[in-house]
This record gives C-alpha cells, structure tokens and sequence, in this order.
C-alpha cells in the first residue's frame, strides 16, 4: 500500500477552481446531459454529489428538477465550495469523507441518485471498492450510480515530449500508488464489489468506455484541461521526492510540461513534417443501479 497519507495532489486555488469548470463544460459537451436520461426525474428526489468540488455540477443541475427535488453537495475541503447567499435554495453543501469506513447514519440509504465524477487521481492501489461500498451506502434500493472519470492509464499520446512526460508520470504514479488500470474495468468493479448488505449488487445499467471524444473539437479543451492539472500537481513533487528520490523534482515535471506544451500548440505542420504532440485522456461514463434480491 502507498505510504503517502495525501489523497488530492492538486492546489485548491482559484486556477484550480476555474479548471475544474471548464472540465465540467468539457463533460456537458461530451455527455450532453447533466444528470442520465435513464434517471426518472420525480418530486421529492435527493440527489448526491460525491467529490462536488466547485459544485458546479449541482450548481447547473438544480434549477432543471422536479419540485421539492434536493441535491446535497460533498466534499472532503469546502475550499471550493460557493459561499453561502449563492446556494439555490434545494442545493445543500456539507464536508464527507468518502474513503472514510464510516458515514453519518443519516446519509445511509437516503438518496435516488448518486453522482461521482473524476476520482482517478484519489484512488489508490488499482481498488476502488471502498468509494463504490460508499457509494451504494447513500442509494435507496433502486438509485442509481452515475459516474464519469478519466482513464489515465489510457492517455492518447503522440511524439517524443508526450513520451518522456509520459515517462515522468509513471515515476511519480508508482510512488503515490496511483494504477488506473481499473478504470479499464470500471464495470467490472461495480459488478463484483461486496456490499455491506449481501442481499444488495449494483449492477451496470450502462457503460460507455469511449476510445476517442464525441467530437474531435473537443480534444484541444481535454488537453487544456489537463495540462493545467498537471502543471498544478506540480506543487507537491518536492514534497515527495522527499521521500522518494525517484520522484521527478518540481523544475523537470514543469520543463517538461512546457516541452509538451509546445509541441501540442504547433500550428498544422506541413506534409513533410514530423506530425503534431498530442497528449489527453479518454473518457468513460457509467450508469449504474442499486437492486436488492
């Protein structure tokens, strides 16, 4: 098991806050829809927002819901979380520990849907069943599970700065412990994680693991979005090469980055030139649900 206690290798600063919007308009682009069409929409429903960040998933999505419908908001730090006087009125943001074992008893079984987006970065160890059990904790039998994430361990890349950046990533993910390699098989770990209750599963309503984005007009806005991650993760490096001098030191991940940076921007070269970098993840989207045999 990885030794480092961290889960969030990103600053939460206001770039970190803008980035994190502009990843939801990449999703909205993607997905073209906030919350599953296959979700009934009905008075009364709660919805989770697991790991909500800016919230701006919650954010855009309450106005659009049935009367008396409610959203509560978590994260570990509400350091990004909008002040009070602008939450709408059926949005509620609270602090959760989702990786905790334990969870308020008045949180278990209360909602219809639950909504995960991007924990690539915070699982560790190739094993998300301890977010999943979280999950299908909050579920009332019958919710709903709807999660988009990124699959790191399938980054499209192109040229020889994507490759050696590429090559700084795997120095620092075997370190933190980060392997996404289940992201690849995100359905099947829905599938097969034990649940508290024996008699409950969830099982996979749908599970779209795209090789490429809807559109290719998107990709320039994955890569931005990206890059911006990475060049603020880039903040804890020395702080772990601390520990393990293996870890790329802050200077080499950043010149790196720029290297990368320049050969992703290139205008269309010419017929008779090396082809453009290119370096971003690919999506995968899953709709899962809650059933009691």
């Amino acid at each position: 098991m990885t030794p480092f206690p961290t889960t969030y290798f990103l600053r939460r600063d206001r770039s970190e806050a803008v980035r994190l919007d502009a990843q939801h308009l990449l999703w909205q682009l993607h997905t073209k829809y906030l919350l599953h069409p296959e979700i009934p929409r009905k008075d009364g429903m709660v919805i989770a927002d697991i790991g909500a960040g800016t919230g701006i998933w919650a954010l855009e999505l309450a106005p659009n819901l049935p009367p008396d419908a409610r959203i509560v908001a978590s994260d570990i730090a509400d350091t990004h979380f909008p002040a009070k006087e602008y939450w709408p009125a059926n949005v509620r943001f609270e602090l959760l520990d989702s990786l905790s074992p334990t969870i308020p008893e008045a949180l278990i079984g209360q909602f219809d849907v639950v909504h995960l987006r991007m924990w690539a970065f915070i699982i560790r160890d190739n094993d998300p069943s301890a977010l999943i059990r979280h999950a299908s904790r909050l579920l009332k039998p019958g919710g709903y599970l709807q999660w988009e994430d990124a699959r790191f361990g399938s980054i499209v890349q192109r040229g020889l700065p994507a490759q050696r950046f590429r090559e700084l990533m795997n120095r620092q993910t075997v370190v933190t412990g980060h392997d996404f390699r289940w992201l690849d098989n995100l359905a099947h770990h829905i599938k097969t994680t034990v649940l508290d209750d024996k008699a409950e599963t969830l099982e996979v309503v749908e599970c779209r693991q795209q090789t490429s984005w809807a559109t290719p007009q998107l990709i320039p806005l994955a890569t931005d979005t990206f890059m911006l991650a990475l060049e603020n993760s880039s903040a804890v490096l020395d702080k772990l090469r601390a520990v393990a001098p293996s870890v790329p030191s802050q200077e080499e991940w950043l010149a790196g980055l720029a290297a990368l940076h320049e050969d992703v921007m290139r205008k269309q070269p010419r017929d008779e030139e090396e082809e453009r970098g290119e370096f971003h993840w690919l999506p995968v989207c899953l709709l899962g649900r809650k059933m009691r045999h």
